[in-house]
């Protein structure tokens, strides 16, 4: 990421560039030799290359001598993106033909979880990046870009893994659009043609858009806004309980935290309880849950009264990895895998992954008036797919 935005202009603090990268270095020198992996071997070559300082011998030993050792696509892919940024194409073009090889050997559908955070659909955008970036595998990549287009239409959320990619390989294929050739409303235009339109501006009349080339072009139409009906609750992988009590631990029927109407006071103190359960256990879970607009979180890292530890009644568990009280919004993140489970290297017991957490937080009725009462969301965040939702309620706040 620092080099592609030092390449694009941007600032990049040289020192903090020069650590990263001696960092990488001596991983790739130390490293010992593997039967099978060496995912990390391959990226570090790879982040080298790409800064000018790719060790070349190790490079072509890896392709050479033990290509098939490395698990991954993407990572003899990224081995031959080293070798053509050093001007080794023959085993550039190697690297990547048995990139290609594996990847269509692989199952499209995912079936789980990968350390390396990967997806089909993440390993087939980043491979198609890559080569197209360094204009190798010339013959493959256009079907590849179909499959891809495939994978993508049959999900229904993306990773930001995915995202990232997607991002870069529809930049890759934005700059292979310069000898398109459409006609806009008449208009002659050339190249790739990217233009946002308001409601209002598509009322006035139609956008008539010709493609006057000899080859076919994809045309791809998003569509963003504001819903005026609520979207409803939803569970898919994952349940989530959004429960109101007072300070002393009683139950507050506050039916707009479920989709219905409430009525409260102003100054009114709640404890916000939110329960996730997980069919499968592991994952990385985001926990958001959003605040109606007369509502607000007493931070408990800025004052005492905000600290559910005093709450004897409240049982919470397990500890997030990551909290934030912002003014329209409590976050929380969690490692449902555990950090003795990840670590492979610890000399404690690995503990087992877990599905359910508890979590809570105060909120403090300020500002009267009427309100919706926006949905708390959970989703696994390298497996979309997997989320939850509550409804979405109304909440007047009674002046006091």
């Amino acid at each position: 990421f620092l080099l592609r935005a030092r390449e694009n202009g941007h600032i990049v603090n040289p020192r903090a560039l020069s650590l990263a990268l001696d960092k990488l270095a001596n991983s790739v020198a130390v490293e010992q030799d593997f039967a099978k992996g060496g995912e990390t071997r391959a990226y570090a070559l790879y982040v080298l290359a790409r800064g000018g300082r790719a060790p070349v011998g190790e490079l072509r030993y890896d392709v050479d001598a033990r290509l098939d050792k490395f698990a991954t696509a993407l990572a003899q892919a990224q081995l031959g993106a080293a070798l053509g940024l050093v001007g080794d194409r023959e085993r550039a073009e190697k690297a990547f033909t048995a990139s290609l090889q594996k990847l269509n050997a692989a199952p499209v559908v995912d079936t789980g979880y990968r350390r390396d955070y990967g997806s089909s659909l993440r390993d087939r955008a980043a491979i198609f990046t890559l080569a197209s970036e360094l204009k190798l595998a010339k013959a493959e990549t256009p079907g590849l870009i179909d499959v891809l287009a495939k994978v993508y239409a049959s999900k229904t959320y993306t990773s930001t893994q995915e995202q990232a990619w997607m991002l870069l390989a529809a930049k890759s294929t934005a700059e292979q659009a310069s000898d398109t050739t459409l006609s806009i409303n008449g208009a002659p235009h050339q190249g790739k043609l990217l233009r946002s339109l308001k409601a209002s501006e598509l009322q006035t009349g139609a956008l008539t858009i010709e493609n006057t080339g000899d080859t076919a072009t994809k045309a791809v139409i998003s569509v963003i806004g504001s819903s005026l009906t609520p979207e409803p609750a939803v569970s898919k992988g994952f349940a989530i309980d959004r429960s109101y009590y007072s300070m002393d631990g009683k139950r507050v029927d506050l039916q707009s935290a479920t989709g219905g109407t409430s009525v409260i006071s102003q100054n009114q103190r709640f404890v916000v309880v939110l329960k996730i359960d997980a069919t499968d256990a592991g994952g990385r879970i985001l926990l958001v849950d959003r605040l109606p607009a007369g509502f607000e979180i007493e931070n408990p890292h800025l004052v005492d009264s905000g600290d559910v530890k005093s709450l004897d009644w409240l049982k919470t568990t397990p500890t997030p990895e990551h909290t934030e009280f912002r003014d329209d919004r409590f976050v929380a993140a969690f490692d449902f895998f555990g950090p003795e489970a990840r670590n492979r290297n610890s000399d404690d017991e690995p503990k087992a992954p877990v599905k359910t957490a508890t979590v809570a937080y105060l909120v403090r009725a300020v500002t009267p008036g009427a309100f919706v009462h926006p949905a708390a969301t959970v989703e696994d965040m390298y497996r979309p797919d997997r989320h939850a939702r509550t409804a979405t309620g109304q909440l007047t706040v009674t002046a006091k």
